[in-house]
Formats: structure tokens, C-alpha cells, sequence
């Protein structure tokens, strides 16, 4: 029997929801092909086009379709931070529950004045619900769990023309993500500044991701005298993002984030889920992300010798590193999510 779920958010851009999105669809093909699964976005930002070419490139058209209405009778409806669409969920009498992914805490004000249609509140992580918990005190329904994932243990399809990065006499330390005062890639910067006036002509900086009018990269890196070893990558399409982790990790790199806020850590689970030692902020989500590990593989949030320092070792210990994050991203594949997924819907009493 087909159980009809429809996944709605504001905008469609190159975000990491969209990522999220894409590898619930792939779980579901591999895992639960019962499930059928929309995608509705109520503006698009540039991001419909990049992710109807990867449901065709990922073969997932049968079982996910992007959609343009909330014309269907789900059997369940998820908001993901998308206020918006509460009214006409409730205009169709259609069960809904809402998503919180934002770390941004100016975005997930809207949580505090829910109605009671609501079903339930879900999170990316155990975390991150205790989070969320602290903020809505006088919340009376259930705050749960659909992990987050990377969908490392399912067989991927080779989708694109091999590629890889050019060959560099230096090893890329990645940064992948927005630059944005939260994702906070000056600290990035500054940590690199330290490293190669100790160890000049080893390492290289290769940022990826959109641009915020918060931070002029460019200019920044500029200022630091940095424009010859950095690289500055846009955007890249989402059956990409594979290809070029693999490149960093056949390029003996490293990823570095140093955000101030996740509820998961996409982009860090992705990298360690490609094999890429990892060096993150010390937040709760990087934390948990690499727990048991986080005493080689985090340092302190805000502390760039430290960031500089871990980086420095990390790459000397780069096989110790590896076996670390190869034992690390046990705790987010695909299998996990489904089987928060499960216990979801039988929560739910949807069979």
C-alpha cells in the first residue's frame, strides 16, 4: 500500500534541505519503496531547476516529484520552517507536523505560536530537540527526531563524467558551506594565516558554497594576502557534491567548519561520510557528530590558534584521523533515518 508524505519549504535554493530532501528520497527508493514523496517550495530562489536534475540523474522520478500546490490528500504533511503553509494545511484539514532544520535562531521564532493542529514538532537531532525543548517551555505536544543522514551505506550510481580537481603541489583545506557571519569563514582565514607562516608552501584553502552580503570573501581574502593559495568555488550542483568531497579526499585534504550554529552539520557529516578528516568548532552538533573523536577533531568555537593548531595535526596524524571518521559516520547513515522514520509513523498511527 502507497503512503502519499509531502515535504513543503519556503524557498528553493542550493541549501542544505534541499541535500536533506534528496537523500530521504534516495532511503526511501532503496529502503521503503512504498513511500511516494513531494516536494513542494513556495518561491523558488534558483534551486528547482539543480534539483529536478538530480531526482532524474539520481533515477528517483517514480518515487519523489517536485509539485506546485497542495493539491493531494497526504497521509502526512511536513513543514519544513515553513509557517506560511499552516493555514492552508488547516483549510484542507490535512495532518501536518513542523520541521525546525534553522540554526539561525531569528528564523525559528515562529515555533512559539503554533496551533494545537500541529502534530508534532521534529528535529534533525537529539540535540537539537533539546534545543528546541529550552526555547518552547510551554509547548505541549511531542519535539522528536528524524535524524539527519548522509546516504553513505547505499550504493551510489557513478552519475557524472569522472572529474576531479586540478593537481595541486598543496593539500586542499575545504571549507563548504555559506559565508555567512555564522558559518564564520574569516576564522577560517585567520587559522590559515597562522599555519602557513609555519608551514609555508604545504597547504592551500578551497572554499565552496553561496555568498551572503554579510562577507566579502574576496576582499577578505585579499586583505590577508591570501589570493594566490585560496580558491573560490560557487555553488555546485547536488550530484556533485560527492564528486568533488572525493576529489579533496584523493587530494590528501582536510574539511574545516568552524560554524557557531548547526542542528546537524550537514556539510561536516558529508565530508566525514566521504572519508575527509574533519576539523570542526566545538559545538554540540560537530561534537556529536564525531563523539569519542571530538578531542582530535574539534577544538575550541572562536579560538583560531587553536583551529590553527588542530589543523597542523590533524594533517600530520592523517591516517588516525581517517580511521576516525571512518568510524564516526557509523552513527548517521541511511538505515538510521529509516528507522526514526518507522517509529515516526507509528507514533502517528499512520500505516
Amino acid at each position: 500500500m502507497q503512503t502519499r508524505v509531502c515535504f513543503i519549504y519556503p524557498w528553493a535554493t542550493f541549501g542544505g534541505v534541499e541535500r536533506v530532501l534528496l537523500n530521504r528520497a534516495l532511503a526511501f527508493k532503496y529502503y521503503l519503496p512504498e513511500i511516494r514523496a513531494d516536494f513542494y517550495f513556495l518561491c523558488d530562489a534558483g534551486g528547482l531547476a539543480p534539483l529536478a536534475a538530480a531526482l532524474t540523474q539520481y533515477e528517483l522520478n517514480t518515487t519523489a516529484a517536485i509539485v506546485h500546490s497542495l493539491e493531494q490528500d497526504y497521509d502526512l504533511v511536513f513543514l519544513i520552517d515553513c509557517p506560511q503553509a499552516i493555514d492552508l494545511c488547516i483549510r484542507r484539514s490535512q495532518r501536518f507536523v513542523v520541521e525546525c532544520h534553522t540554526s539561525y535562531f531569528e528564523n525559528r521564532g515562529y515555533l512559539a505560536n503554533l496551533p494545537d493542529a500541529c502534530e508534532m514538532v521534529i528535529t534533525p537531532s537529539s540535540i537539537f530537540s533539546n534545543i528546541i525543548r529550552s526555547e518552547l517551555t510551554n509547548f505541549p505536544g511531542q519535539i522528536s527526531e528524524l535524524r539527519n543522514f548522509v546516504p553513505w551505506d547505499i550504493c551510489s550510481q557513478e552519475l557524472l563524467v569522472d572529474s576531479c580537481l586540478p593537481h595541486w603541489s598543496r593539500k586542499p583545506i575545504m571549507f563548504f558551506g555559506r559565508f555567512d557571519r555564522l558559518k564564520d569563514p574569516l576564522s577560517v582565514l585567520d587559522a590559515f594565516q597562522m599555519l602557513e607562516r609555519r608551514r609555508k608552501d604545504e597547504f592551500m584553502l578551497l572554499f565552496c558554497g553561496p555568498r551572503s552580503s554579510e562577507i566579502d570573501l574576496d576582499k577578505e581574502i585579499s586583505r590577508r594576502s591570501l589570493d594566490g593559495i585560496s580558491v573560490v568555488l560557487p555553488p555546485i550542483p547536488f550530484a556533485a557534491t560527492e564528486r568533488l568531497l572525493n576529489a579533496v579526499s584523493r587530494s590528501g585534504g582536510i574539511f574545516v567548519s568552524s560554524s557557531k550554529g548547526e542542528s546537524f552539520g550537514l556539510s561536516a557529516a558529508e565530508a566525514i561520510s566521504s572519508l575527509i578528516p574533519v576539523v570542526l568548532s566545538d559545538i554540540e552538533a560537530h561534537v556529536n557528530l564525531v563523539s569519542g573523536y571530538e578531542r582530535i577533531l574539534t577544538y575550541p568555537l572562536g579560538d583560531t590558534k587553536q583551529l590553527s593548531a588542530r589543523i597542523e595535526a590533524v594533517f600530520d596524524d592523517y591516517s588516525g584521523a581517517c580511521a576516525a571518521v571512518a568510524t564516526a559516520r557509523n552513527t548517521f547513515s541511511a538505515s538510521s533515518f529509516i528507522e526514526d522514520w518507522k517509529c515516526l509513523f507509528n507514533e502517528l498511527d499512520i500505516s
